[in-house]
């Protein structure tokens, strides 16, 4: 029996292009879990695919391309059931109309759907350069923090360059730490703070 999660290729056509949470897309570094549309890349299992849901439907990672540690965007296919599709035979170049096993059901892949990456609010950009610094390794190694605003990152959307101005003017106060390991400690006790209430009704409830 199909699962009714999946639509048929009776559904109304899907866009091109989706931007959807950049947290999705989450390789799993700077402090993030990782995300459900990478954990879904099956590129190196095809056919055997991994999957991730969006309304409603189900859809496989078959590849793209990051631009820095956040800026992201798939390559991924609907999974239609293969006695209800009904587009064009596979061809090169294309996952569309190739067969997918998963969970132990064949389907056919659906036309490419290029899934992009949000871009962050501009409190988010705060911290993932804060967490950027902290957790970069060589990429900010020999800098203070002032220094590697400056001169390791090119802010690009419009959030981001309100951040970094946010950053550089709170770094101009002298408020904030110079070093990694002081970036470190205060990333470290904001993520202590955030998880105490719920440590708290843990304990109340036992």
């Amino acid at each position: 029996m199909n699962s009714p999660l999946l639509v048929s290729t009776e559904a109304p056509a899907l866009p091109e292009r989706i931007v959807t949470d950049w947290r999705r897309f989450s390789s799993g570094l700077w402090r993030l879990p990782e995300g459900d549309i990478q954990a879904a890349y099956c590129a190196d299992t095809f056919p055997k695919v991994k999957v991730f849901m969006h309304a409603g439907r189900l859809f496989s990672n078959c590849g793209g391309h990051f631009s820095g540690p956040i800026r992201a965007a798939m390559d991924c296919y609907p999974l239609i059931p293969a006695d209800e599709y009904h587009g064009p035979e596979p061809r090169r170049y294309s996952y569309e109309g190739c067969e997918a096993a998963h969970q132990g059901e064949v389907f056919k892949l659906g036309p490419k759907v290029v899934f992009e990456a949000s871009d962050p609010t501009v409190d988010e950009w705060r911290r993932l350069f804060r967490v950027l610094y902290a957790d970069g390794g060589m990429f900010a190694h020999g800098v203070t923090y002032l220094e590697f605003l400056d001169q390791r990152l090119s802010p690009k959307s419009e959030n981001e360059r309100a951040a970094h101005f946010k950053e550089l003017a709170e770094c101009g106060s002298g408020t904030m730490p110079r070093t990694q390991a002081e970036m470190c400690q205060l990333l470290d006790g904001d993520e202590a703070t955030s998880a105490r209430p719920a440590i708290q009704q843990l304990d109340f409830t036992l």
